[in-house]
């Protein structure tokens, strides 16, 4: 303890024995030495009161996680690295997400801007997006400056500076623009496809909250004009994800097809199962796949025969889950053949 504490209290110890001593002396002298003791004290408190904790932000970053309730406080499981931390929300932007419906949701996945504070872990800045489906830390990260899904996820949009990239159930291939305008939350482009169709797109953003119909929330709302046709979409902005999984894929088949089934595994690996049900044995080719940009995948696959050449086969990813053929296929044959996810 330092050594003004020690005359400080010597000092107070003084003047109260020397009050004491003055039995015979005046209520007033009595008073002013009172007066006196307590102002030394309140000198003391007032020197040795530690310094508040001062909240100093000192930087912001993109953060992705699980986030749950633990002992009264909120808790952080980082996606990739499954590091738990504390997460501080004194501006309460975790409510709408933690608590629906008079409920407390157990975990929730989110995506959002934090700070990192003095003496402290996270805290929440802004929140892009919320769901509650399973798998979301799994996915692969894309980096983009807007994702922008349909509420009935019919089609999707991609953002990056002036280019926007859209794709849509109803048309076979990715329609890429560049907006003739340089607005932060408006697009507008023309293009014209190789066979001859034109395609026009308004794309716009509002800071309006949207939820899909996997009662996903998202910050942002999107409205797309593409050839006259008005589509409602969600959007966030930050890193979006791409949430394709591996698995096994078939054809709907009528009676002229064959039966196909798609198998790409976890380890990259992949096979193609044909049956012509023409009575022969089905055919089997095996290779790997991998994902490209613009989310098509690219399956590589082995010659049944020495004599023949690799095949690659490019399917255009949408939804996340739907495999459509690019081109014509001499494995496959027509294009745009459409391949759906197996449940088992």
């Amino acid at each position: 303890m330092h050594c003004w504490y020690y005359n400080i209290l010597f000092l107070k110890y003084k003047i109260l024995f020397i009050c004491l001593m003055m039995e015979n002396k005046t209520h007033m002298n009595k008073q002013i030495c009172i007066v006196a003791i307590f102002s030394l004290l309140a000198g003391c408190i007032q020197v040795i009161k530690p310094s508040a904790v001062e909240v100093d932000e000192s930087f912001t970053k993109f953060l992705r996680g699980t986030v749950y309730i633990e002992s009264s406080g909120y808790k952080l499981r980082l996606c990739g690295t499954g590091k738990i931390v504390e997460l501080l929300d004194p501006n309460k932007k975790l409510i709408p997400h933690i608590y629906l419906n008079d409920e407390i949701i157990p975990s929730v996945y989110l995506e959002f801007d934090a700070s990192a504070v003095l003496r402290l872990d996270w805290q929440v800045s802004k929140v892009y997006f919320s769901s509650q489906k399973p798998h979301n830390c799994g996915a692969k990260i894309e980096k983009v400056d807007f994702l922008v899904n349909a509420v009935d996820h019919h089609w999707q949009a991609k953002i990056n500076a002036r280019d926007v990239a859209i794709y849509k159930k109803n048309i076979y291939t990715q329609l890429a623009f560049v907006s003739d305008i340089n607005k932060p939350d408006q697009w507008k482009g023309q293009i014209v496809l190789p066979h001859g169709i034109s395609y026009n797109m308004d794309l716009q953003l509002k800071e309006k909250p949207c939820v899909d119909e996997f009662e996903q929330w998202y910050s942002l709302s999107a409205m797309l004009k593409l050839n006259g046709e008005t589509l409602k979409g969600c959007a966030r902005t930050g890193a979006g994800i791409q949430s394709f999984i591996s698995g096994k894929y078939s054809n709907t088949l009528s009676p002229d097809d064959a039966f196909i089934v798609l198998n790409l595994d976890a380890d990259k690996s992949a096979s193609l199962v044909l049956d012509y049900r023409n009575g022969q044995p089905m055919l089997v080719n095996k290779g790997d796949w991998k994902m490209l940009d613009n989310q098509v995948i690219a399956v590589n696959l082995s010659a049944l025969q020495s004599q023949l050449q690799d095949s690659v086969l490019l399917f255009q990813v949408y939804d996340s889950q739907e495999l459509r053929l690019k081109g014509f296929s001499e494995i496959l044959g027509k294009v745009g053949l459409k391949l759906l996810p197996i449940n088992e």
